[in-house]
């Protein structure tokens, strides 16, 4: 009996074994890449489902841009595998106010506290999700895809540890065939710690670069630490006001680079992609930063730039939709521009007149406000630096004046922005500025008959200032 029993253990092992082992045909790196295929699909669904979730748990908050965010980054990082979320996007659009059971109100702080930890939480959670694609596309031997999967982790904040043994990437160890590629991807802090670098290898390099940084903010430069203190401090204290003015903030760090030198700037906004920029900042919506030249700048000038282009990414980071010039200019220096800001260094004060000589010129020379709607700010500034300026100023007193100003069509403005925000029509992708021709459209559409008489009371309010 006992042999009998051995026997027919001994089968069952057999026949378990045959079915466990690679079946004919396939070896061990066929399975590894079957198993990476798979693992990918399934990361991508669990990454649309967990934005889908919070998107669609806020709906009734009155955070509406984020809900509409949260469902874009759905369909965007979903590569849109995530059916329900390409299909809740596209009637959030549809339906527009119509969605929202409950009409726009002002969110409470602790729902936007709230709904920014999840959100944090949620990047660290895509974060993770592509330190694991990358190891288990390095068990399948595809390099490129796990090259992809640890630059996609990079930018959503991976950690990089250097130690005299070994290099990691969030706990993902870079082999010695690695470590040229990783230098590529990097650059080297004055401490000898290494950053991402979003605009990878071609990149200038720059010496002795110092960064100061929290949750917030990234301040890198290669100014004197002190100026990067300073610069740090300015931008943080600039979150509130930008935040209580977009009812929303950012949920991962903004990013500014400050360059001491411009033959600096100049290479690094070519390895961008914006070579021949004529301004002395810019902010890259494709890299996430700030990038900014102080040279021969004095620090009141290189503060305002440094708030005007922070302004641009704050309002970019919290809903990527793509508004007008004159909006957009007008909201930067309604919080950068010259004379609009007091700066201690310690408090931060906003929402100033423009600084007297700019005044004067645009009541001196003022654009028609056909002008200014029609307004291209790279375009001006490339063709002429004076015009381009009175742009500026115009965008400032004409978003001023509609949002500020006691008349009738101001509340009709905010509900436009709101809607421009709220569905974020032509966003596509969070890591990229789309065309603000949607927004532009619905502003003219909204306003068309009220242009003229808009007109004459802004340019009354003006002389007025």
């Amino acid at each position: 009996m006992a042999m009998k029993r051995s026997h027919a253990t001994s089968a069952l092992l057999v026949s378990a074994a045959l079915c466990l082992s690679p079946c004919r045909g396939q070896t061990t790196g066929d399975l590894n890449r079957k198993d990476y295929d798979k693992r990918l699909a399934a990361e991508l669904i669990a990454t649309g489902q967990r934005h889908v979730d919070l998107g669609w748990g806020i709906r009734n908050s009155g955070l509406i841009p984020q809900c509409t965010y949260q469902l874009v980054l759905a369909v965007e990082l979903s590569e849109r595998k995530h059916q329900g979320a390409s299909m809740v996007l596209n009637i959030v659009r549809t339906y527009k106010d119509a969605f929202w059971r409950k009409k726009r109100k002002k969110p409470a702080r602790g729902a936007l506290k709230s709904y920014e930890k999840k959100a944090a939480a949620l990047v660290k959670k895509d974060m993770l999700g592509q330190i694991k694609l990358a190891r288990a596309a390095s068990k399948a031997k595809l390099r490129d895809d796990m090259i992809k999967h640890l630059v996609k982790a990079m930018k959503f904040g991976a950690e990089i540890k250097h130690s005299p043994s070994s290099i990691k990437i969030q706990g993902f160890k870079i082999d010695a065939g690695l470590a040229k590629w990783l230098e590529g991807q990097t650059v080297k802090l004055k401490d000898g710690s290494r950053r991402f670098e979003p605009a990878g290898k071609a990149a200038p390099r720059l010496e002795g670069l110092e960064e100061v940084a929290d949750k917030h903010l990234i301040v890198r430069t290669d100014l004197e630490k002190t100026v990067a203190e300073d610069l740090h401090a300015l931008g943080s204290a600039l979150w509130e006001p930008l935040q209580d003015r977009l009812d929303g903030a950012p949920t991962r760090p903004l990013r500014l680079v400050v360059f001491a030198k411009k033959e600096d700037y100049d290479a690094y906004l070519q390895a961008c992609g914006h070579a021949g920029v004529a301004s002395k900042a810019l902010c890259d919506y494709g890299t996430y930063q700030t990038l900014v030249c102080a040279e021969g700048l004095e620090s009141k000038d290189l503060n305002a730039l440094v708030l005007h282009e922070l302004s641009h990414l704050f309002f970019f980071g919290s809903s990527p939709v793509a508004m007008p010039d004159w909006y957009a200019e007008g909201f930067a220096e309604s919080f950068g521009g010259q004379g609009t800001f007091a700066w201690t260094g310690k408090k931060l004060t906003v929402g100033g007149l423009m600084r007297s000589d700019r005044l004067d010129a645009i009541q001196n020379d003022p654009m028609t406000l056909q002008q200014v709607l029609a307004g291209n700010a790279m375009n001006l500034l490339r063709q002429d630096h004076k015009k381009a300026m009175r742009f500026y100023a115009m965008s400032w007193a004409f978003h001023r004046f509609m949002t500020t100003a006691n008349h009738k069509w101001k509340k009709r403005f905010v509900v436009w922005e709101t809607k421009c925000r709220g569905t974020l029509d032509g966003v596509q992708s969070t890591t990229r500025l789309g065309s603000s021709g949607s927004a532009q459209k619905s502003f003219l559409t909204e306003f068309d008959k009220d242009i003229v008489a808009i007109e004459k009371a802004f340019t009354v309010w003006l002389m007025a200032l």
